[in-house]
């Protein structure tokens, strides 16, 4: 009886997914990350190598998951997740590859992550996809050539964002913010480069650069680099934007849309292939410094400099604001330096615009006050209205 016991017991353990050396699972040894998963305990931690083929699921609150070595979850079927985390919190997930899924992870159900380290690529919609409440605090992540998205928040979700975080040749967009939902960086590094548009921010959603340690990159994307639409809201206190390089705008503000600028931050939108910042549909541009109040020294300032078309075009009862310590450059650019169209307005303070083919153009009821520049070329029509320091009067 005992020796059958024995020889039972040894082939139960025989069929179980044992844990290699030093307590890491290894995929390439036939051991499943499935269901170590799924057998996981509140606070525990895995660590695993190898390429796991199968689509796996966190359930479990205060999980670490950790990649050692050459670490892959590749799902067996772009219908499924690589990795999904539903209803857990607190989850840490660390130096690993998600890859060929339909998403490479997908947080949802309320569910709280940690990232580090991770790399989604090849995947079917979206390297990273966090829904329905949930929330991700991203950093020195890498997501690349999804069929759709790179980064996307959806349904009143939020994105954290610190470190080095790279989205490069994503179909549609490198981030999408979505749906009431937030994206933040804190001395964060954020690239959003050749995807056919950048960063999107839009339905309602909003987006915070927190300090001066951070810098947002939308450059050499097929069409726009940063597109705020639809209601969306972008504040950068005291961080930097550059949108360069992209095949229409730098930064586009659609549909009631706005961004503010304050705490000496930078834009630069230089050399795109329309405008630097185009604004539309009572949409605003609003830059500004009270270091009494912001606790920053220093001028806030936007650059726009050899963009194919316009510097800064602002149409359809938009608004380019400016106050205190602000200013704006614009030169080179092939057509308008500043644009104002349709009954929108522009307040310049302390700005240069020269040496474009027209420095400013005031058009259709647009109005514009203008205090401590140094401005080339104006023309405005019979409906523009001017006052300040232009040396032009308008109506003629």
């Amino acid at each position: 009886m005992k020796i059958h016991f024995l020889l039972a017991a040894t082939a139960a353990l025989a069929a179980m997914p044992l844990l290699a050396d030093n307590h890491v699972l290894d995929c390439s040894r036939g051991q499943s990350l499935g269901q170590a998963l799924q057998n996981a305990s509140w606070g525990e931690t895995i660590q695993f190598t190898g390429v796991c083929h199968d689509g796996v699921t966190i359930q479990v609150s205060a999980l670490k998951l950790i990649g050692k070595g050459t670490a892959v979850i590749s799902s067996p079927q772009t219908t499924l997740a690589a990795l999904t985390v539903n209803g857990a919190h607190l989850v840490g997930l660390s130096n690993f590859t998600v890859q060929n899924g339909l998403y490479g992870l997908h947080v949802m159900g309320g569910s709280g992550v940690t990232l580090s380290g991770i790399t989604s690529t090849k995947n079917a919609v979206s390297g990273i996809l966090v829904e329905n409440s949930s929330s991700a605090y991203i950093s020195n992540t890498t997501v690349s050539n999804n069929a759709v998205n790179g980064i996307d928040a959806e349904n009143s979700s939020s994105l954290s964002f610190t470190g080095n975080i790279t989205t490069q040749g994503n179909t549609a967009f490198g981030l999408d913010v979505g749906d009431s939902s937030s994206a933040s960086l804190s001395a964060a590094t954020f690239t959003a480069t050749g995807n056919t548009l950048g960063i999107q921010i839009g339905l309602s959603a909003s987006c915070f650069i927190t300090d001066p340690a951070s810098t947002l990159t939308a450059s050499n994307n097929f069409t726009t680099g940063l597109t705020i639409v639809s209601g969306a809201h972008m504040v950068d206190f005291g961080g930097t934007i550059v949108a360069s390089n992209n095949g229409i705008n730098g930064i586009s503000l659609f549909s009631r849309s706005g961004l503010d600028m304050d705490a000496a931050s930078l834009v630069t939108a230089a050399s795109n292939g329309q405008d630097g910042v185009h604004l539309e549909e009572l949409s605003s541009l609003n830059l500004f410094n009270t270091p009494a109040f912001s606790g920053v020294p220093g001028v806030t300032t936007l650059i726009v400099t050899n963009n194919a078309q316009n510097g800064v075009s602002a149409l359809l009862n938009s608004m380019v604001h400016m106050f205190n310590q602000t200013t704006i450059t614009s030169q080179g650019n092939s057509i308008f330096g500043i644009q104002v169209d349709n009954g929108s307005s522009l307040t310049l303070l302390q700005s240069t615009v020269t040496g474009n083919t027209t420095d400013i153009s005031m058009t259709f009821g647009s109005r514009g006050e203008f205090t401590g520049n140094s401005i080339g070329k104006v023309s405005c029509d019979a409906t523009a209205l001017i006052r300040g320091d232009t040396g032009v009067t308008c109506p003629h």
